[in-house]
């Protein structure tokens, strides 16, 4: 109560319903049926809601892998098999396996499977499998657990108790399968990496102690010369290490469990390397990541993250190179095919499709007459391109048009489906998709996607080349990024005993990513 003018003085929510009760013909206190609504979290029994439609059948929250245990998510194994763990509930698992599988499991069957941390098994269980299927980016897995099932609690502290046991020593059980040779290479990345951190942390300190500001990038620009050429040695180096990995499955394994423990952290500071492991959308190589790739720009908040980011720029330049290798032959069958029909061209696992877009930003002054068909498994990805690439669809007068196939790559492969469905196309390439899969799958898509090509019409199917240069180590190791790779004999191997074609291979400019191109010959 105000003493000095006798009034009242209301809180300001009774205030503001006094007035509403006003304004209704009522008065704050018999004649108004409207009460004000609760401030805080407080409600009645009768205002609890439940779920609705399929949300009403309650399951286990479902952890993702990456999220769940951020530094080095376990391992699941399954008899002689090694699955990656992608998701873990109360009763039941998801795994991958990054490569095709000697012992095939059948839904139905029970199987005893361990989840673990560095070779040391953090939760045991018999389980039954749910379900398989099978992805260019290997074998998916789903099990439901048989007689035990998840305390997170626990399944928390085993692994935090692996983690340690294996970072006292560095050895895990299998760990020393680890060549001595590598782990002092891991040992010189991390002294020079450090190196450089330390330097740039420790002026960055003093210039924040006398209120001075300290400039990143050109800290970054003092450093780049120097630090690439290091890292090109390494990544050279690596290369070497990781061909004679392959030749032994366990040593192969350990030695990424070890790299993945020891240097993916470090590079994980950078946004590109992080997302490049983290893949948050559930497979390697996403349209997000290739953007980076393809904008080559100075990303970091500090300049040693942005000596990382340009790090991974440097091994991923072949991305780049070869989207724009495919946007030149994309361009020259376009103004050659589209003056009096529209030319077809098709775009399998397309991504982002920045080789179109940038084709016809560069075409406003004049569009040719095309029908671009884009398939991707990612709704994200084709959703990128088409906001993209639309604005020159409407530019055009309807000289563009554009369309998008949301399939999975195991559509693409399959006989019949959509891809049948399409007219006869002047060119179809594909970029990075035939990377994951086998020679007789490749082969196979290989004569699929001919059949579809017009007389003249051009197919480009890009794979990582084999060389003494290439992605392998970092990709691999580093980031658990599993690519096939292979040389000329072996893609000019795909397009054997195709009727009337021409094939032959060429490098884009880094040569570290081979192009195969088909021609069908015209009648």
């Amino acid at each position: 109560m105000n003493f000095a003018s006798g009034r009242i003085c209301l809180p300001t929510a009774v205030q503001d319903w006094a007035v509403v009760c006003k304004l209704q013909g009522g008065g704050v206190g018999k004649g108004c049926v409207k009460k004000p609504e609760r401030s805080g979290a407080m409600l009645a029994y009768d205002e609890l809601k439940g779920a609705s439609g399929r949300k009403m059948s309650y399951r286990p929250v479902r952890y993702d892998a990456r999220r769940l245990f951020p530094t080095l998510p376990p391992r699941v194994k399954v008899r002689a098999n090694a699955y990656q763990l992608h998701n873990i509930s109360l009763g039941g698992l998801a795994a991958i396996a990054r490569h095709t599988n000697e012992d095939m499991l059948e839904v139905g069957e029970i199987v005893p499977l361990s989840v673990q941390q560095s070779g040391q098994p953090i939760f045991e269980s018999n389980a039954r499998v749910c379900r398989t299927e099978s992805t260019v980016f290997g074998s998916n897995v789903a099990f439901s657990f048989v007689d035990r099932f998840v305390e997170f609690d626990k399944l928390i502290t085993h692994n935090t108790q692996a983690q340690m046991a294996t970072q006292a020593a560095l050895l895990g059980p299998g760990a020393q399968l680890v060549p001595q040779e590598y782990r002092a290479f891991c040992s010189d990345i991390l002294r020079v990496f450090r190196g450089y951190r330390a330097i740039l942390d420790a002026n960055c300190t003093i210039a924040s102690a006398i209120d001075a500001g300290f400039d990143h990038q050109s800290a970054f620009e003092g450093c780049e010369e120097r630090f690439m050429q290091q890292w090109r040695a390494f990544w050279r180096l690596g290369n070497d290490f990781a061909r004679d990995f392959e030749k032994d499955r366990d040593v192969k394994e350990a030695s990424k469990e070890f790299t993945e423990l020891v240097l993916t952290p470090e590079f994980r500071l950078s946004a590109l390397w992080d997302r490049s492991y983290a893949k948050p959308l559930g497979y390697p190589g996403d349209f997000e990541i290739m953007n980076q790739f393809y904008n080559w720009q100075r990303v970091g908040g500090t300049a040693y993250e942005m000596l990382l980011h340009r790090a991974g720029l440097e091994m991923a330049e072949c991305i780049k190179a070869r989207m724009e290798m495919a946007r030149y032959h994309i361009g020259d069958v376009v103004r050659s095919r589209g003056v009096d029909r529209p030319a077809r061209v098709l775009n399998v696992g397309c991504g982002s499709a920045r080789e179109i877009q940038t084709l016809l930003d560069a075409s406003r002054n004049g569009y040719p007459l095309a029908e671009f068909t884009l398939v991707d498994q990612e709704e994200r990805a084709l959703r990128y391109a088409h906001d993209h690439i639309y604005p020159h669809v409407l530019a055009s007068a309807e000289r563009i048009r554009i369309q998008g196939l949301n399939l999975s790559f195991m559509d693409i492969l399959r006989e019949g489906g959509r891809i049948s469905e399409l007219p006869s196309q002047d060119m179809i390439y594909s970029l990075g998709l035939f990377d994951y899969l086998t020679d007789k799958r490749a082969a196979g898509l290989v004569r699929r996607l001919y059949d579809k090509l017009r007389p003249g019409g051009l197919m480009i199917i890009g794979n990582m080349n084999e060389t003494s240069f290439s992605t392998l180590w970092p990709l691999e190791h580093v980031l658990d990024w599993t690519l096939i790779y292979r040389d000329e004999p072996q893609m000019l191997a795909w397009a054997e005993g195709l009727p009337a074609s021409k094939a032959w291979t060429e490098t884009e400019p880094t040569g570290r990513v081979r192009l195969l191109f088909v021609r069908k010959q015209t009648a």
